[in-house]
């Protein structure tokens, strides 16, 4: 698997499993950010990549999984590793992550809302 495959599934995985770390804002900024970029791994990864790093506490989280996602797979990877994903890391995937997590931050403004009333 490559930095960029390992990047993106990261990424993916973070949307997942952290949402909190994602307000609405900016899981829509992160859609219109990524709506014209090609569809292809290495420059999903960079846009990933710069958008993140403006974001420091995403940022850390993604090269907490980044790092481990490297450590237990290793250097040596090979084509084989790809299959490891129960789904294809391609823009598709990685809008739709993004589709369901601000679902998620709607979810969370809408309980939050109510909890305040």
């Amino acid at each position: 698997m490559t930095f960029a495959e390992q990047n993106l599934d990261a990424f993916i995985d973070l949307l997942k499993t952290q949402p909190a770390l994602f307000s609405q804002e900016k899981i829509v900024n992160l859609k219109e950010f990524m709506s014209n970029i090609p569809d292809d791994t290495e420059q999903l990864s960079n846009a990933i990549a710069t958008w993140y790093q403006k974001h420091p506490k995403i940022l850390d989280a993604q090269l907490a999984l980044v790092n481990k996602s490297f450590s237990i797979k290793g250097t040596g990877s090979t084509q084989a590793d790809s299959n490891i994903h129960e789904y294809r890391l391609d823009k598709e995937t990685l809008l739709n992550a993004i589709q369901k997590s601000l679902g998620r931050a709607k979810d969370k403004n809408a309980k939050n809302s109510r909890n305040q009333h």
